[in-house]
């Protein structure tokens, strides 16, 4: 299990974009993706927003228009991720502890008639979103965090351990570790 963990492949974005309205929704659609399991903290708004602005909104009507099903997992508690979740009208799991199993599997046990090939995740964490989704054999797209600055204490302890899973992604991943810093950089 322990092995498992720290196996760098499984640190290894499928993707890197600086925001998630810079992903081309329309072509995970073309390429067979159904369902997206979507971070809220850091990913759709900064920890010290709480309500989705008219800009979300528009991002999950599109996102649902192109025939994706979207739902939040967050490690957050109830009230926060359901606030947001309502407003874009989308299904939500929060405490979803990532990145253990247990959060992604509460997701799955929502979803109706899908082929593990249909879901796709999205977040900002290397140690929670990338790990975790690699965990139970969803890729995952990393992006950029909207405000480190004020990430909780327990964030930036994810983050310190990044930093050295990022040496390992630079050693083994030259590639994919040119597109984590290429996004990183943007508005630095």
């Amino acid at each position: 299990m322990i092995h498992y963990l720290f196996k760098i492949s499984n640190f290894v974005p499928n993707a890197c974009f600086r925001t998630v309205f810079d992903i081309d929704y329309n072509k995970l659609y073309e390429n067979g993706r159904r369902i997206i399991l979507i971070d809220l903290d850091n990913t759709l708004i900064p920890y010290d927003e709480f309500d989705a602005k008219p800009i979300h909104i528009e991002l999950f009507k599109k996102i649902k228009t192109i025939g994706l099903q979207v739902i939040i997992i967050s490690n957050n508690k109830q009230n926060r991720v359901k606030r947001f979740a309502e407003k874009v009208n989308c299904d939500y799991i929060y405490s979803a502890l990532k990145p253990l199993k247990k959060g992604y599997k509460k997701a799955l046990k929502k979803l109706k008639n899908y082929d593990h090939h249909e879901i796709i995740s999205i977040g900002d964490q290397i140690m929670t979103d990338v790990l975790g989704s690699s965990r139970v054999g969803i890729p995952c797209i990393l992006v950029k965090p909207i405000k480190k600055k004020i990430e909780k204490w327990y964030t930036r302890i994810n983050r310190k351990m990044e930093t050295k899973v990022l040496k390992r992604l630079k050693k083994h991943y030259p590639e994919t570790y040119e597109k984590i810093k290429k996004i990183e950089e943007i508005n630095e």
